[in-house]
């Protein structure tokens, strides 16, 4: 029958029960932010490739894309939020866009809601034509995402280990 000794084995243990105690904190959370930070920085890349157009669109003749202010906006409201657990236990950060841009009108007197220009953009609307940045951004760099989270994780876990 084989056996297994451990040189130091309840330090070895100790280690291991403060690693799972520090998880979340030390290694998910920097980890999580990290993979976010790579999928905001695309998104914004690709957002910069959308064209803008001053018209004004119509069934027959939709824009190609939003109005220089609306793009300003977006690009300067553009956020990660910090680490939340769900319902169902898992640690998430959103990567969005944030507050009102400056066109302002009768509907909306505070301007108009970011995240509502953002997703005309992305989906298209019946007189703007669609421009999948958010999508084509996020499957782009996907892998690299999962890369920077498990590079950051190891990081972290080597840390906590010494």
């Amino acid at each position: 029958m084989a056996t297994i000794t451990f040189k130091s084995g309840e330090e070895y243990m100790l280690k291991l029960t403060r690693l799972e105690k520090e998880a979340v904190e030390k290694v998910c959370g920097p980890a999580i932010h990290d993979g976010a930070k790579v999928v905001a920085d695309a998104i914004r890349a690709e957002l910069q490739t959308v064209p803008t157009d001053e018209g004004w669109g119509t069934q027959e003749n939709p824009v190609r894309g939003p109005k220089k202010t609306q793009k300003a906006a977006l690009l300067g409201t553009l956020g990660i939020t910090s680490m939340q657990k769900d319902n169902d236990g898992m640690y998430n950060v959103k990567i969005g866009f944030d507050g009102y841009n400056n066109i302002r009108s009768k509907r909306w007197p505070q301007g108009q809601p970011n995240q509502m220009v953002a997703r005309a953009i992305e989906s298209g609307t019946s007189w703007m034509s669609k421009n999948r940045f958010v999508g084509k951004a996020v499957s782009r760099v996907k892998k690299q995402a999962l890369a920077a989270m498990q590079k950051r994780a190891e990081s972290e876990i080597n840390k906590i280990m010494k």
